[in-house]
């Protein structure tokens, strides 16, 4: 009866297309109308329609369990569940038969946007559990999200997969594979719950809007063609023109002339922190945010290649990292109103150096008649006895004379006017072990390459890069001086927005480093720089930051602290001078913390300026992601926190992320929708996501 309307349904034209879908209870909302994924539809072996669900499965074996036959197998779910049980399923294929508890078949969540599935036949022995945290919508503006789940087993593969609104999740290949078909003494099929020995277990709360199996394997095509689409776009996304399979450390910025402008991380050695492989990348919008450029790399290094490497998130293998590659870390992005530069500004590790290893009792430079110069050590030599001169020069410090190297503007090497080079290296693992290989590509060789003929010390610096067409391309890093002088390492980047204040031509990055803030002033588009310093109350702190301006030159600082706290401090003359560090009451994070994105709104809110604060409000994890409104008093520039948004469930992870006002003055976010420091969630793809709300949405 369905599939006949169904039918009838492809032939129709006009309003009868929507009464013929209401007819049929699926969703006007998603690709399943279109001729193609309504034939995916009829090729089924089995279609339902809606389901409301609570707790308490429905059974639906008759009719289907017989034809539910094959060695190769598709299920096709469409659902929503905004107020789930810890652990439900979304359908289980049992025995249900007393003795046979272990018997059964599952796709299951958990009320963490975990998505996975079970495959248990305790006679033959199989016990699989596979899932990925992070993977499903639970809410989005407040109403419950449709996602749609496709689990695909393959007998020609051995091979279990799912995707989720169209991506890939996981595949996972057995040697002892068995059709979902093929589990002993299976007798019943229901929605939303497991039979076990009678009984239902792991109860689903929520709605199934349809349901289709198939008795062979759906392509790819096929999949994305009949799948939902998620609330949030993917601006970055693994496979794209970085050729990264994992993104991390968002940054958004709205330019003068209309621009949105998104830099980010393109991790290549999982989604670990340096030390691995990491360029900073970047994309741009011109319509508010709907369709974004490809992205490109504002900073990179050459020393390793590009490749799309699937990191174990299993074992000790999880665990990791590329050991010998330079690599770029945290980008923020400010725009000079009066040139329309752009300025981005990044860390810069040489090879194998992270913030936990870098040496922090050398800044990477010498001091000489009052000058810094970056110092270099010579391969087979144990001193830094030369140093980068004007024009490029590498000197030999004992001697005072030029020696016959010399540096381009991308810090690589000639000899005597020639280029040196340097063999490239990839990676691959051989089971549990990581190798880095050298791949016979011949590159540039660069004084931040564990291969050079020349070092930069293994310490932490902070590189600049500037555009001048609004993104589209980006200039060679340059390294910003020792502001602490040459015993201290670089301070730390605040990821995110630096501030271009109204009333002057200042732009202000806020930097950390132990027991005090940082911040670094240009007011010539980045041609200048100088420090200011503002201690904090705790030495151990990652106390990144990000300013919003309340009035003319009057400056309030978020950041995060070890407090369970976040942490602000006001600058009343423009950055120079700074309050004492005072906490927000209306927030609480873990002893950790992370990341916090504010900006302030251009349109009244209520008739008053209105600050907009982004972060996680949870406990328990990075999780619990939320959009705060605070109003500001003109009086003495307090802040009434008055509204809170949630951008998902309260498990659902939220980390680091990055707010702008667009142009038509939507909130856009750009945000990683995991627990980025949870160790079970290390290695996620495509989970950096992009959403914009109206401010109604957040201060309903």
């Amino acid at each position: 009866m369905v599939n006949t309307q169904k039918k009838n349904f492809i032939s129709s034209i006009g309003i009868a297309l929507i009464a013929i879908t209401l007819l049929l209870s699926i969703p006007l909302t998603v690709s399943a109308v279109d001729f193609g994924a309504s034939q995916l539809i009829q090729d089924s072996v089995y279609h339902s329609g809606k389901v409301e669900l609570n707790s308490q499965g429905i059974d639906i074996t008759t009719g289907t369990l017989d034809k539910f036959k094959s060695d190769s197998q598709s299920i096709v779910v469409k659902f929503a569940s905004n107020k789930p049980n810890a652990l439900q399923s979304l359908i289980g294929i049992s025995n249900s038969s007393r003795g046979y508890k272990n018997n059964y078949f599952s796709i299951f969540m958990r009320d963490n946007g975990e998505i996975g599935i079970e495959v248990r036949d305790a006679g033959k022995g199989i016990n699989y559990l596979f899932s990925r945290p992070a993977s499903i919508w639970g809410e989005h503006k407040g109403i419950a999200v449709e996602n749609t789940v496709v689990f695909v087993s393959d007998a020609t593969n051995k091979s279990y997969s799912m995707f989720v609104n169209g991506t890939k999740i996981f595949t996972e290949y057995v040697d002892n594979y068995i059709p979902i078909s093929s589990i002993e003494g299976q007798d019943n099929i229901s929605l939303g719950g497991v039979n076990r020995e009678g009984k239902y277990h792991f109860g689903m709360v929520g709605t199934i809007a349809d349901l289709s199996l198939y008795n062979r394997s759906l392509s790819y095509e096929e999949i994305k063609e009949i799948s939902h689409n998620s609330p949030a776009k993917l601006i970055f996304q693994s496979g794209d023109t970085t050729q990264a399979n994992y993104f991390r450390i968002p940054a958004l910025y709205t330019l003068s002339n209309g621009t949105v402008l998104a830099s980010i991380d393109a991790r290549y050695g999982g989604t670990h922190d340096s030390k691995s492989k990491i360029n900073i990348a970047t994309s741009y919008s011109v319509d508010n945010g709907e369709t974004w450029s490809d992205p490109i790399f504002a900073m990179k290094f050459h020393d390793y290649e590009e490749q799309l490497v699937e990191w174990p998130r299993t074992g000790n293998a999880k665990n990791l990292q590329i050991s010998g590659s330079a690599s770029f870390i945290d980008s923020a992005i400010a725009e000079d109103k009066a040139t329309g530069k752009v300025i981005l500004l990044a860390d810069v590790m040489p090879a194998g150096i992270g913030n936990r290893n870098a040496d922090k009792s050398d800044s990477g430079y010498k001091e000489i008649s009052g000058n810094y110069y970056l110092k270099l050590k010579k391969e087979g030599e144990s001193s830094y006895n030369y140093t980068v001169r004007e024009d490029g020069v590498i000197y030999d410090d004992r001697t005072g004379n030029p020696t016959q190297y010399s540096l381009n503007a991308k810090y690589e090497i000639s000899e005597a006017g020639s280029p040196l080079m340097q063999e490239q290296y990839s990676v691959r693992f051989e089971g549990e072990s990581l190798q880095e290989v050298k791949n016979g590509v011949q590159i540039p060789m660069n004084i931040f390459y564990k291969d050079s003929l020349f070092k930069v010390s293994p310490t932490n610096y902070i590189g600049v890069s500037t555009s001048d067409n609004s993104g589209q391309t980006w200039s060679d890093f340059k390294l910003l001086p020792p502001f602490l002088g040459v015993n201290h390492n670089a301070t730390y980047l605040s990821p995110g927005q630096g501030l271009a204040l109204s009333n002057s031509n200042r732009i202000i990055f806020a930097t950390y480093t132990s027991g005090e803030l940082t911040y670094l002033i240009t007011e010539d588009a980045g041609q200048t720089w100088k420090k200011v310093s503002a201690k904090i109350p705790f030495t151990n702190a990652t106390a990144e930051a990000q300013m919003v301006e309340l009035g003319e030159g009057i400056i309030r600082t978020f950041f995060r602290t070890t407090t369970g706290k976040i942490a602000y401090m006001t600058s009343y003359d423009s950055g120079e001078s700074w309050s004492e560090t005072s906490y927000l009451d209306n927030i609480t994070q873990t002893n950790y913390g992370t990341q916090v994105s504010a900006i302030k709104y251009s349109q009244l809110v209520d008739g008053k300026e209105a600050i907009i604060l982004s972060t996680s409000n949870a406990t328990d994890g990075r999780k619990g992601g939320q959009l705060n409104v605070g109003l500001v008093n003109p009086e003495d520039y307090s802040i009434d926190w008055k509204y809170s948004y949630n951008v998902d469930l309260p498990k659902y992870g939220y980390a680091y992320s990055s707010l702008t006002e667009l142009p038509n003055h939507k909130i856009g976010v750009l945000f990683e929708k995991y627990d980025s420091w949870s160790r079970s969630e290390l290695h996620l793809t495509n989970v950096v996501q992009y959403i914009d709300l109206d401010i109604t949405d957040i201060t309903r």
